[in-house]
């Protein structure tokens, strides 16, 4: 009888794709699972991240549940917070600590005991590889692609480029193609880039996201597939690269910015490399090929030094441009980063309070925008099904509760639908099968 294996991911798409990576490698002599906490796998495998410090608190509460449960069974501890503080993983209970390079060599080290964990890996290996996995995360209908690792730039709140490293690592564009072709044989429908920092693809290697997405294009044009970029920051929208996202009909029609502020005070003390305008202006050229397109962004409240003012200029940009969805934080202090050390941070209950505001007003965002495009006709790739209602995305990334009677419908197809109203808590929508 084979060993049991959990893996349990925090965090972004690329640990999602890295979790399954590391379980296609360990899957030939274990019984690998997901997310399963019950404290009955032999070993558990803890991919981590350390964007914030709730992020952390979550990975040492489950570390603890995990002991509490089953004392006899091994945890192994990677990804960015295992970089951070490895050390106080290995005193939480954590038997094996690796940090986001050995993770890539995570069968060497099953058997191994401490801490392995390299803080400066992208300074003693020249080369390393991206890991790319064969199949969707944990079975589901969309799977995950890492084109890209590393990050140079020095946001001063942001400490993740540490952690995945200051080198720029590219999968060459060769690489790329034949991994959508594999996915395309086996029948995925929907094949999601993710990466560090995408808009630094190919700066290791003479190469560029522009030339490789309209590659994709052209290459792919005439499948029945959805391509989607998971994060994007607008100093990189450029007119030429929205007109190429609008050109192919499989390039989804949403782009995700890592936006963070909108008042050019608080961006230039974060150190971004955009202002509002060109905000604006990134937005502007995604929609002007298509007045729909959607976007979704991160935005944090509570940055030292913000103050009404800021919030305001925010509050007003977000009601703007209609924003399908915005993924809201509080400003997290994190170690060893400048903002952590800046002056005028701002108390707690009031971070809580600001972000109370901001999540009323994304709403209003988001009820603004699918209001707007009721009635469309879209193209929907069904998830889950439910009696007789499939769960779904459109082009737009727009969740549907897709209703049909007689037409059979599968997981994972494309299905043509008339947006007909907005969903409860206006979440998403509600659409007819045509």
């Amino acid at each position: 009888m084979k060993r049991k294996v959990s893996f349990i991911t925090f965090g972004c798409k690329m640990n999602q794709a890295e979790s399954q990576a590391m379980a296609e490698k360990l899957s030939p002599h274990f019984d690998i699972v997901f997310e399963e906490k019950m404290g009955e796998s032999d070993i558990y495998v803890l991919n981590t991240c350390a964007v914030t410090s709730e992020a952390e608190r979550k990975v040492r509460q489950t570390i603890r549940r995990l002991k509490k449960l089953n004392e006899n069974s091994k945890i192994i501890a990677t990804g960015c917070y295992s970089i951070s503080d490895p050390e106080e993983l290995n005193k939480l209970g954590a038997d094996v600590v690796l940090g986001n390079f050995e993770k890539k060599q995570i069968d060497r080290f099953l058997y191994e005991e401490g801490i392995y964990s390299d803080k400066h890996f992208w300074l003693h290996n020249e080369k390393y590889d991206i890991l790319v996995p064969n199949e969707p995360y944990d079975n589901r209908t969309r799977v995950f692609l890492p084109i890209e690792e590393g990050c140079i730039n020095s946001c001063t709140f942001c400490k993740i480029r540490f952690l995945r490293g200051l080198k720029i690592v590219s999968l060459p564009k060769e690489e790329v193609i034949k991994s959508i072709e594999k996915f395309i044989e086996k029948g995925y429908k929907e094949i999601v880039l993710t990466g560090t920092n995408l808009g630094y693809y190919g700066v290791d290697n003479s190469e560029t996201l522009e030339e490789l997405l309209n590659q994709i294009g052209k290459r792919f044009a005439d499948k029945e597939i959805r391509i989607r970029i998971t994060s994007l920051y607008p100093e990189i929208i450029t007119d030429n690269l929205s007109a190429i996202l609008n050109a192919y009909p499989i390039f989804e029609r949403h782009v995700h910015l890592s936006i963070q502020h909108f008042s050019d005070k608080i961006l230039e003390t974060m150190n971004r490399k955009y202002n509002r305008k060109m905000i604006y202006t990134a937005i502007e050229n995604l929609r002007k090929y298509d007045s729909k397109f959607s976007i979704t962004c991160d935005l944090i409240v509570g940055f030292p030094g913000e103050d009404e003012k800021d919030l305001g200029i925010m509050f007003d940009s977000i009601e703007e441009l209609k924003l399908l969805k915005v993924h809201s934080f509080r400003y997290s202090p994190r170690e060893g980063t400048v903002a952590a050390k800046m002056k005028n941070q701002i108390p707690g209950n009031e971070k809580k309070a600001r972000l109370s505001q901001m999540n009323k007003i994304a709403d209003l965002s988001r009820e603004n925008y699918l209001n707007g495009i009721i009635g469309s006709k879209v193209k929907v790739l069904t998830e889950n099904r439910l009696k007789d209602v499939f769960f779904g995305y459109d082009e737009y990334y727009i969740p549907h509760n897709v209703q049909f009677h007689e037409k059979k419908i599968e997981k994972g197809q494309f299905f043509n639908t008339m947006i007909s109203s907005l969903s409860k808590e206006n979440k998403g929508v509600v659409s007819n099968v045509l």
